[in-house]
């Protein structure tokens, strides 16, 4: 992966994106970057975004984000606001931009309740909006495929171990997106994992299984970058999701449809069937790949 990954600067016309499951439970997601520098080999976004460029050695950043947020969120339903479904919003380049933290003042400003997905500690920099917003949720993203080959950009495991605690001391409430799981690939120790991350104050860890089924151009990525025929990496894929999701039931770990609630939903909240196909192939995202610039 190139140090200096390719910076371009552009303009949505749009940036709020509804999400449908199919169960009557509104919930959007928000993209404030095209492509991300974490550069994971198996990630689902590259199957979304049709970008010739290298995943991994390119970020657009939409520079205009705040400002159409706070135009569409004038007229849009209450419901939670996902960051993000195909790039993570404090990948480095938000350092400079801070477009995850403009938007996170404009979701405040509209009391919309948010669900985060990082992997990286500059999530800490934003704790004070965080912990002034009336719902927030903050996740940090694991896989059993840890390491440079897989991950090339990715802050290491500890780092993300001690920013978990960090919030969870700051009165963040914490989860996991245990994902993808990569029956091939286990790079760690799933059940000293789950005892640290409850040590950390992680509260739910969502479990979620790689798979290829309509993302052709992330399958040939995964094979290029690793060597690993992608059908071999998913031998056992049925017994292994099995196994870790009784290793998370065993550790403790509180219920997602509980933990995901928030005060304007039903019994059965939209973003307990969402959370946990984060970061992975898991299957289509009804609703993805939207208008070039919703991605």
């Amino acid at each position: 992966m190139s140090l200096r990954p390719e910076v371009r600067e552009v303009r949505c016309k749009t940036l709020l994106r509804r999400l449908d499951f199919g169960r009557g439970e509104l919930e959007y997601t928000v993209n404030l970057y095209r492509g991300c520098t974490h550069g994971c080999v198996y990630c689902y976004a590259p199957s979304l975004v049709h970008d010739d460029r290298r995943w991994g050695g390119y970020v657009d950043a939409k520079v205009n984000a705040p400002a159409t947020l706070r135009r569409e969120l004038r007229g849009a339903e209450k419901a939670p606001v996902f960051l993000s479904s195909a790039s993570d919003p404090y990948q480095p380049v938000e350092a400079r931009y801070r477009l995850t933290r403009r938007c996170l003042e404009v979701l405040r400003a509209f009391a919309f309740p948010v669900v985060v997905l990082t992997r990286s500690p500059l999530v800490l920099r934003d704790l004070g909006i965080l912990r002034s917003m009336k719902w927030v949720r903050v996740g940090c993203s694991i896989s059993t495929a840890s390491g440079r080959l897989y991950e090339p950009g990715v802050p290491p495991l500890e780092r993300r171990l001690e920013t978990l605690r960090a919030l969870a001391d700051a009165g963040i409430r914490t989860w996991v997106s245990l994902a993808p799981v990569v029956p091939g690939i286990v790079t760690m120790e799933v059940e000293g994992l789950l005892s640290r991350l409850r040590d950390a104050g992680v509260e739910v860890v969502t479990p979620g299984l790689l798979r290829f089924e309509g993302y052709d151009v992330s399958r040939e990525m995964f094979e290029r970058s690793t060597g690993i025929e992608a059908e071999k990496a998913l031998e056992a894929s049925e017994e292994t999701i099995a196994d870790v999701k009784k290793a998370v039931s065993r550790a403790g770990f509180k219920g997602a449809s509980e933990f995901f609630r928030w005060e304007g939903q039903g019994a059965s909240p939209g973003l307990d069937g969402f959370v946990g196909r984060q970061w992975l192939l898991l299957g289509r995202l009804p609703g993805l790949p939207g208008p070039p610039d919703s991605v």
